[in-house]
C-alpha cells in the first residue's frame, strides 16, 4: 500500500482529496496536515511513499517545505499543487519537485499523477541509484549556453529558431525546458515534445532565467575525467539528435525524433556524475569486451542507463512518449503501441552513432533484430536508402552526419 502525505490549508481542498483518496479497497493510506511543519514532523515519524504540497502556505510556502523534504527524506516522491502563477515562487520550485498539479485540479488527475510518480519509482530497484537520480537537480550544463541565450535575447530581431538552436545544443536546458512546458501549471491538453515548441511556449524571460538555475550546477567540482565523459557524452548525444532529425527531414515527428535522441543518454550522464570511479570502471570493462555500455551497466551498478534515465525524466514529468523513447531506445521491440517513424529514427541514429563511437562495425550489430523485423519499420529503412548489414561508419557519412 502506497503512502501519501497531502499539505494544505485549504479545507475545500482537503475535502474533496480526502474523498477522492479514502475509497473502500483503494491502495492508499493518505494523510492530511494543514502546514509545512507538521509535514516534516509526520516524515520524521513515518514513511511516506510521495508528498503532495500546495505552492503557497503562510508559514513555509510549497519551494521551502519540498527543499526540506529533499534534504530529510531523498526517496520521497515530491508533487506541487499550485494555482500561482508567480514566476519567482514556481522557479524556486522547479529544481525540488518532481511533478507539478495545477490548480484546479480534479481528484481524479491527482490521483493518477500520483500513482505514475510512485510507479516511476519502481523502474528501478537499486536503492543506492535511485537516490542519486532524487538528489540531482540537473544535468550538466555550461555557463556559455547562459550567455549565447541572453546575447541571442537581447538581439532587436532575435528568432524563435536561433533561441531552438541554442536550447537544442544544451541537454540540461533541453530537458528543464520540457519540465516545464509540460507541467500542469501550463494546463495544456496535450503534450509538448519539440523544443521550438516548448521555445514559443514556455517565454523567452522563463527560459533564460531556467538556463541561468541550470548554469549553478556546473560551478560544482566535478573529476577532469569526469568532466571529459559528460561533455564526450553530450557531443555524441548531439549527433544522435542531428541523425534522428536527419531521417525524418521534412516530414512529421522529425523535432521529436531529435529531442527523444538528445535524451536516450540522460542516465549515462546520471551514473557518471553519482560514481565517476564506478563508472570509469564500467567503461574500461566494456572496452575490454567489447560489449556496448548497457549490456555491462547491470553488472557494475545493478540497473541500464536507459532505465535510469527513464525514471529521472518520467520524475522530472516529461511526456510518456519520451520517456518510453529513453527506456526501450536499445531494445524497442519491447514496445507495442509506439509512434513506429519516430522509434524507428531513435533507434538506427543511437546505433549507427554508438557503433561508430570506436571502430567501424556493422549496423546490425547494433540493432534490435525483432523490431527491425517489423514490416513498417522495413519501410522505413528501405526509404532512408539505409541497409541493416552495411558499415555504420559509411552510413553516417551517407546522412551528413558523420565525422
Amino acid at each position: 500500500m502506497k503512502r501519501v502525505l497531502f499539505v494544505d490549508e485549504n479545507t475545500a481542498t482537503v475535502a474533496v482529496l480526502r474523498s477522492a483518496f479514502h475509497q473502500p479497497s483503494a491502495p492508499w493510506d493518505a494523510v492530511f496536515v494543514t502546514s509545512g511543519e507538521e509535514a516534516l514532523a509526520q516524515l520524521d515519524r513515518e514513511h511516506f511513499d510521495a508528498i503532495v504540497s500546495d505552492m503557497q502556505m503562510p508559514d513555509t510556502d510549497g519551494p521551502q517545505l519540498l527543499a526540506r523534504v529533499r534534504e530529510r527524506h531523498p526517496e520521497v516522491m515530491r508533487l506541487c499543487l499550485s494555482g500561482t502563477t508567480d514566476d519567482e515562487v514556481f522557479l524556486r520550485a522547479v529544481p525540488v519537485t518532481h511533478q507539478f498539479l495545477g490548480k484546479p485540479c480534479s481528484p481524479d488527475t491527482v490521483r493518477e499523477v500520483v500513482e505514475r510518480a510512485c510507479a516511476l519509482g519502481a523502474i528501478l530497484r537499486n536503492d543506492a541509484v535511485l537516490q542519486r537520480i532524487r538528489r540531482l537537480d540537473s544535468l550538466p550544463t555550461t555557463p556559455r549556453t547562459f550567455q549565447e541565450l541572453s546575447a541571442a535575447i537581447a538581439r532587436p530581431t532575435a528568432h524563435t529558431a536561433d533561441i531552438s538552436e541554442i536550447v537544442s545544443n544544451d541537454r540540461a536546458l533541453c530537458v528543464k525546458t520540457l519540465q516545464i512546458v509540460n507541467s500542469a501549471l501550463f494546463r495544456r491538453a496535450a503534450a509538448i515534445t519539440s523544443i521550438p515548441a516548448a521555445v514559443a511556449y514556455v517565454g523567452l524571460e522563463m527560459l533564460k532565467s531556467l538556463a541561468l538555475s541550470a548554469c549553478v550546477f556546473s560551478a560544482l567540482d566535478a573529476a577532469p575525467a569526469t568532466s571529459r565523459l559528460l561533455a564526450d557524452l553530450q557531443s555524441r548525444s548531439l549527433r544522435k539528435a542531428h541523425f534522428a532529425r536527419a531521417l525524418l527531414e521534412g516530414q512529421h515527428g522529425a523535432d521529436e525524433a531529435f529531442t527523444a535522441a538528445l535524451l536516450l543518454d540522460v542516465g549515462e550522464a546520471v551514473l557518471a556524475l553519482g560514481a565517476p570511479e564506478q563508472f570509469a570502471h564500467m567503461v574500461a570493462l566494456a572496452r575490454e569486451r567489447g560489449a556496448p555500455w548497457h549490456a555491462v551497466e547491470p553488472e557494475c551498478f545493478g540497473v541500464a542507463h536507459p532505465q535510469v534515465g527513464a525514471c529521472l525524466l518520467g520524475l522530472w514529468g516529461l511526456p510518456l512518449e519520451l520517456i518510453e523513447a529513453v527506456a526501450h531506445h536499445h531494445q524497442p521491440s519491447s514496445v507495442e503501441h509506439a509512434q513506429t517513424r519516430v522509434l524507428t529514427a531513435v533507434h538506427v541514429a543511437d546505433a549507427i552513432v554508438d557503433a561508430t563511437a570506436d571502430r567501424p562495425v556493422r549496423l546490425l550489430d547494433h540493432l534490435d533484430a525483432p523490431f527491425v523485423a517489423r514490416s513498417e519499420v522495413a519501410r522505413c529503412l528501405k526509404s532512408w536508402n539505409i541497409d541493416v548489414s552495411a558499415d555504420a561508419r559509411a552510413l553516417q557519412r551517407l546522412h551528413g552526419s558523420g565525422p
